[in-house]
């Protein structure tokens, strides 16, 4: 019998023979069988077609009745589907929650064989009339409506109680052959957790140990089974130690290693538990939910990163024993005199939830792009974890370079709380023996100082040839040389500096530490819906680079439009802009607001374009030399900020792009900043124990 299926049933679009998924909108699709009754010629009756084929024909046709028995078995197995929704900050002021729901009312699921059920709660408003902030509540989605089942006083959604009786209540009243759990808000990956609830006053998160005891109580749980599926709809739980943890309680987890866009999940992946039973396998809505994930943005106002990942469960134990195998060699090897080899070796470039090395960081890397990068002296090791690895990771899509399914918490940057975050870690780590290489390599990294602390100011710097800076580094730099950057300050007055650029695109040869990129500005191009155009500047600090990109980060204040007397709120944001290489236009990646939580979650709160009034750049000015002349590496704020603003409309396009440092920004400046062009370049070196060091400024313009 053949099979094809020519148009996509969601999108329309034209589908391949033998495609499982549709290219365009995502969708699981089902094959047709091409009917042979169309075919030219006389009908032959029932009877003298039995009659004709004979008995080895009957054997075959019971065969595959028995086949499409079993199929259809198994798509009609019945589905309890649990969502977990902690509104927090996303939807009180992007009502994020409430479009999620309503997404889940227009899929057109199958409400006899799949139940979805949302707890909701944690957030101070809901968009929606049907919910309640003054309470918690669990709601029923069926048949393209909401109905409130249950009402609960108001209580912290970070009480792991209120997770658990929402299971227990979904598995007593709504019995099923599978059961899934989303978990839906903020995430801080395994050391920080799941969950922000807005009404609370200390900003307590679920922590893993807590969130393993509210499922470990349930009766789920106790009598015995186990989730089909547990999604995170939350940033940066894509980790082996969540997977761990999670693997006492579930067969299988869909999860992101990046942080979430905040339109979080798309719920359309629901249509595929249709009615027609497109969905027959927990891989398949595991594929589902990526597929679809990942195709909802190819239209969103900007190019995020996207990460998500259908991981097995079932089989993490032998990628944790072959993982144990290789950092066990790895932590015998590491000496006081092989620790700057392995540290320039192992340090990412990819870190997830990144912000920039002057941030707090959550050192998590991708697995397998860690375990590779050990390849040449492990190579027997690192081809075991491989082969684990892709029995675990079943499924896996992103956008981003070097990752892969998986994360882990590896020390990578963040050196000032790495005792902090190591005890921490004690907590939810998911191999004792990787703890302990962990232990070791954080002795070396903060111990004694392989490289001394202190002024580098007789440096010796020169322009090449090719208009390069160079400057020769000392031996003890060079031999523990990780990493190097540049930064380029405006001079304004007697010691006043301001940063306008940062970036990484140095090279170390031999002893010369080379930029060859260090005569850069951002300016801001914002095209009017009238035709004119309006210019910015706007300082721009790398916050990572591949071979791909490099992003960067602006920061300032946004005038978001809203409901209050002034028509419109100022938010600390974050304006991430990607260059590709040999364009020096930037691309506008998300506009972010900046957490002002101490919870360690990472944000997945994107502000919508068409409600911002106005963008000002902002950056501060420094002190870069003491009273007595000297260099001071300690830079002193001047107290004064400087920067520009780009009023935007609705209509109105903007564009960043890297220019030289003697483009004429016009009359964007007043006074003494607008006619000065007086720069300075500082090279700033990384050692391999994370520690950072100041060389002397160069004159450059």
């Amino acid at each position: 019998m053949d099979y094809q299926n020519k148009f996509c049933p969601r999108c329309g679009v034209n589908i391949q023979v033998g495609q499982r998924f549709c290219g365009n909108c995502g969708s699981l699709q089902i094959a047709m069988p091409t009917s042979t009754s169309l075919t030219a010629g006389p009908k032959k009756s029932s009877k003298k077609l039995w009659l004709g084929i004979g008995i080895p024909a009957v054997l075959g046709v019971a065969v595959t009745i028995a086949i499409i028995a079993f199929a259809l078995s198994i798509g009609s197995k019945d589905r309890t589907i649990m969502v977990y929704m902690i509104g927090s900050d996303l939807e009180s002021q992007m009502a994020a929650a409430s479009l999620d729901i309503t997404e889940m009312e227009n899929a057109n699921f199958d409400p006899e064989h799949t139940k979805l059920l949302i707890y909701t709660g944690g957030t101070k408003k809901w968009a929606l009339d049907e919910i309640n902030a003054e309470e918690n509540a669990i709601f029923e989605v069926s048949n393209g409506q909401i109905t409130k089942l249950q009402t609960y006083e108001k209580s912290l959604m970070t009480n792991p109680d209120n997770l658990t009786s929402f299971i227990n209540y979904a598995y007593d009243n709504y019995p099923a052959d599978l059961y899934d759990l989303i978990l839906w808000d903020h995430g801080g990956g395994p050391i920080f957790g799941y969950g922000k609830d807005e009404n609370s006053l200390s900003g307590s998160t679920m922590k893993l140990s807590v969130l393993s005891d509210a499922l470990a109580n349930t009766n789920i749980i106790t009598s015995g089974k186990k989730f089909d599926l547990i999604g995170f709809d939350a940033c940066l739980m894509g980790s082996m130690e969540v997977a761990n943890i999670l693997s006492n309680y579930s067969d299988y987890m869909v999860a992101s290693e990046e942080t979430e866009p905040g339109n979080g999940w798309d719920y359309a992946f629901l249509d595929d538990l249709g009615r027609d039973g497109q969905i027959n396998t927990t891989e398949d809505l595991g594929r589902s939910i990526i597929d679809h994930y990942v195709v909802s943005y190819d239209d969103y106002w900007y190019d995020s990163d996207l990460s998500m990942s259908l991981v097995n469960l079932r089989k993490i134990s032998s990628l944790i024993t072959s993982v144990e195998s290789l950092f066990t060699a790895v932590k015998d090897e590491i000496t006081n005199q092989t620790f700057s080899q392995y540290s320039r070796t192992m340090t990412r470039e990819k870190v997830y939830g990144y912000t920039g090395r002057d941030s707090e960081s959550y050192d998590l890397v991708d697995l397998m792009d860690l375990c590779q990068s050990l390849n040449n002296t492990h190579g027997a090791e690192v081809d075991k974890i491989k082969e684990d690895f892709d029995d675990v990771v079943q499924y896996s899509r992103s956008n981003i370079d070097n990752t892969n399914g998986l994360s882990v918490y590896f020390l990578n940057f963040n050196k000032a709380l790495a005792e902090e975050m190591l005890e921490k870690y004690r907590d939810v780590v998911f191999s004792d023996k990787y703890y302990d290489f962990l232990v070791k390599y954080k002795g070396f990294v903060t111990g004694d100082r392989k490289v001394a602390n202190r002024t580098y100011s007789d440096l010796s710097e020169n322009k090449t040839a090719d208009n390069a800076i160079e400057i020769d580094l000392p031996d003890e730099l060079r031999d523990n040389y990780q990493s190097g950057e540049i930064a380029i300050f405006r001079k304004l007055d007697d010691n006043v500096f301001m940063p306008v650029y940062r970036s990484s695109e140095v090279e170390l040869d031999g002893n010369k530490l080379r930029a060859t990129s260090y005569d850069l500005q951002f300016v801001v191009e914002v095209y009017k819906a009238d035709g004119s155009i309006e210019y910015g500047w706007s300082a721009m600090f790398e916050k990572e680079r591949t071979a791909n990109y490099a992003d960067y980060i602006s920061f300032g204040l946004l005038g978001y439009t809203d409901d209050s007397p002034l028509g419109f709120s100022l938010k600390n944001h974050e304006t991430h802009i990607r260059i590709l290489p040999g364009n020096n236009e930037g691309q506008v990646r998300d506009i972010r607001v900046q957490s002002e939580s101490d919870t360690g979650l990472a944000s997945k709160m994107n502000l919508d374009p068409d409600k911002i009034a106005f963008i000002d750049f902002m950056t501060g000015t420094y002190k870069l030399f003491s009273d007595s002349g000297e260099l001071d590496y300690n830079f002193e704020s001047h107290g004064v900020l400087y920067g520009s603003e780009a009023s935007i409309e609705k209509g109105d396009t903007y564009k960043i792009k890297l220019v030289d440092l003697d483009y004429d920004f016009g009359d964007i400046y007043d006074g003494k900043f607008k006619n000065t062009k007086d720069y300075y370049a500082e090279f700033i070196v990384y050692d391999t124990q994370g520690d950072s060091h100041q060389l002397n400024l160069v004159h450059i313009n």
